[in-house]
């Protein structure tokens, strides 16, 4: 048996003005042929599960193209065609096939279209026809539209938030997918969607509601009722007219698959008011980082600027409200500043000048504050993960400095990555055990590091792309009958969906 595993991942950010260029691919990674077995097939990715699961099975694996991106604003839609085109040209070149399993993140919008991974779904399905067993593997927050649904036999979601089991979850959709082929399972798959979307922040599969609707879900694949489940919290801040919260249930027939589906649907949905967190002011946490004395810091969280959610990045919006509020507390900050960062390679460590920091990708939506400061430290912006998530990836942040305003030791580099993983911080000079307050741009991804040592974390009230208060937002395409903007009192389940029928 013949198998082609290819790539295509990026999560969308709608509100994100600058857009996702095929330069930020080659950031994250574009891997071909034997190059994508040798870079990936030992890391903590759902292609290393895939090959893994073809492996188990003694198929031989045709290795296509892998495109990975960071999170930002909607894809140059020239990046998904030069990807279709080279990958439909490798599927022709090596038919017949007889399978095609891909890594999505899920959540994809490009310059032209809303739903990328349903596009590229739908132009192989085309292709190969309907006999070739098709799996993909995609992020929880990704957007499992119901043209995704129809043109693949699988799909598995991760189960776990923060996000760890990358590999796991391309593992669970190689191996179903193999089975398939095989004879040994025929996987049928049923979606129902839910017109909701909740902030990212909210929920966590460590404890609360969601863990414990998650921890059913896997109770039913362990007891044989479903062969594989998945929940997506659509990312909320994809503007799309096709989205919202869905579930997955997959098992030998729809009518065995489907009351398990609804069944947590509607859980899913009277859960939903559970999922707004509590939020401080940055005044708030600034008070309380003054009087931290101990050896933990206080964590203020910035998710409405973080890179992970496909926000800039380059938002001071925190560095200027602490310079205004005269404290002296001794912060940690992070922000994306490419002329800074070079700026300071040319004057050098121990230099001072004005440096203006923030606002350099989005100087409409960002804020930016002028001020002088010495340059601590200088580096490549090369770094190990080593937290939970990701442990061991490569990162590349491109040329960074370490900038000292008093207290404060800002970092500023050119694309931030691994925002989760103190790893961002410690690979730069700052320990942030020693610090009174970090500022850490991260949705929920970081709690499963910083939880082991922080004193306290404190979602905040800060602006931007991946805000927290999503009806500050400026949708166009959702429909207003989406809960947060109307209540859903009294929706009944409907919108159900079957796969490959």
């Amino acid at each position: 048996m013949k198998i082609v595993v290819c790539e295509f991942n990026q999560e969308t950010n709608s509100f994100n003005p600058v857009t996702t260029k095929m330069e930020d691919y080659e950031q994250g990674g574009i891997y071909r042929g034997e190059e994508m077995l040798r870079e990936l097939k030992d890391k903590p990715c759902a292609v290393a599960g895939m090959l893994q699961a073809i492996k188990e099975a003694n198929a031989e694996v045709l290795p296509g193209l892998s495109m990975y991106a960071q999170s930002g604003g909607p894809v140059e839609q020239e990046v998904v065609d030069a990807f279709l085109q080279e990958t439909m040209t490798f599927i022709r070149q090596n038919l017949p096939v007889d399978g095609i399993f891909i890594s999505f993140h899920g959540a994809t919008q490009s310059t032209q279209y809303d739903d990328i991974c349903g596009l590229i779904s739908e132009t192989i399905r085309r292709e190969v026809g309907e006999t070739v067993v098709m799996a993909a593997s995609c992020d929880l927050h990704g957007n499992a539209t119901e043209k995704m649904i129809k043109n693949l036999d699988i799909v598995c979601g991760y189960h776990t938030y923060p996000h760890k089991d990358f590999f796991e979850t391309g593992y669970r959709a190689g191996k179903l997918g193999m089975e398939y082929l095989l004879g040994e399972k025929k996987p049928r798959m049923v979606r129902v969607m839910i017109p909701m979307i909740v902030p990212a922040s909210g929920y966590t599969t460590i404890s609360g509601p969601f863990s414990e609707l998650m921890a059913y879900g896997e109770s039913l694949v362990k007891e044989g009722k479903l062969f594989d489940f998945s929940i997506f919290q659509m990312q909320p801040w994809l503007d799309v007219a096709e989205g919202g919260s869905v579930v997955l249930a997959i098992a030998s027939d729809y009518k065995i698959a489907e009351p398990y589906a609804v069944e947590m649907a509607k859980r899913l949905l009277d859960m939903r008011n559970e999922f707004n967190p509590k939020l401080y002011s940055v005044d708030e946490v600034f008070r309380m980082a003054a009087e931290n004395k101990s050896n933990r810091p206080i964590i203020l969280v910035d998710s409405a600027d973080s890179t992970n959610a496909g926000a800039v990045g380059d938002n001071a919006y925190v560095l200027k409200k602490l310079l205004e509020s005269k404290l002296s507390i001794k912060t940690a900050i992070v922000i994306d500043d490419p002329p800074a960062a070079e700026l300071a390679h040319q004057l050098g460590v121990g230099k001072k000048a004005v440096f203006s920091i923030g606002g350099t990708e989005d100087p409409v939506g960002s804020e930016s504050v002028k001020v002088e400061a010495n340059v601590k430290s200088l580096h490549e912006g090369v770094f190990i993960q080593e937290g939970p998530a990701g442990r061991g990836l490569v990162r590349n942040i491109g040329h960074t400095a370490v900038l000292s305003i008093g207290n404060i030791d800002v970092v500023v580099c050119h694309h931030m990555m691994g925002n989760g993983d103190p790893q961002l911080y410690r690979a730069f000079g700052i320990e942030p055990t020693f610090y009174q307050l970090v500022v850490v741009k991260a949705c929920t991804s970081f709690r499963a590091a910083y939880r082991l040592f922080a004193k306290e974390i404190c979602d905040t009230n800060t602006p931007g792309a991946a805000s927290v208060h999503l009806l500050s937002l400026k949708y166009r395409k959702i429909p207003k009958s989406f809960y947060p903007f109307s209540d859903l009192k009294g929706y009944q389940i409907n919108d159900i969906a079957y796969s490959r029928l």
